[in-house]
C-alpha cells in the first residue's frame, strides 16, 4: 500500500490534536466525598479567584485546581475586579466518602448551578 508524505502528516496532526484535546477537555473525578475546586475563568484581566472553607484557602490562577478538606461544607468565594469584589457563599451537604466526589466551577458558583447538592447561599453585587 502507498502513502504519501502529505497524507502522513495530516493523520499524525489530525491524531495529536484530537489526543490534546481528548487530553486537556477531560477533566478527572474529584477523589470520592471531597470537593474539588477549579477556576474556570478564561478572560485576559481579574481572572484569580481565592477560596476558604474547612481550614483551608487557596488562590487560583485560570486552570488550576484544589481539593478542599474533607468534611468541608460552607465555602467562601471572592473574585477581584479593578474597583470592587465579588463574594460568595457556597453551602455543602456533607458528602458520602464512599460515594464520588464533586468539582465545583467559579461558573458554577456565579450561576448556582452546582453540583452534589451545593447550593450558592449569598452573593455580593
Amino acid at each position: 500500500m502507498y502513502y504519501s508524505h502529505r497524507s502522513l502528516s495530516k493523520n499524525s496532526l489530525l491524531i495529536i490534536l484530537f489526543t490534546l484535546f481528548f487530553i486537556l477537555g477531560c477533566e478527572r473525578p474529584a477523589p470520592a466525598g471531597r470537593i474539588r475546586i477549579r477556576n474556570d475563568i478564561q478572560d485576559s484581566t481579574y481572572n484569580v479567584i481565592n477560596v476558604s472553607g474547612g481550614g483551608a484557602g487557596f488562590r487560583l490562577k485560570p486552570g488550576e485546581t484544589a481539593l478542599m478538606p474533607r468534611g468541608t461544607t460552607t465555602m467562601y468565594w471572592s473574585r477581584a475586579y479593578k474597583d470592587y469584589t465579588r463574594s460568595y457563599t457556597v453551602e455543602c451537604p456533607r458528602l458520602d466518602p464512599s460515594k464520588s466526589g464533586i468539582t465545583v466551577k467559579m461558573i458554577d458558583v456565579h450561576l448556582n448551578r452546582i453540583a452534589g447538592g451545593c447550593v450558592t447561599t449569598a452573593a455580593s453585587k
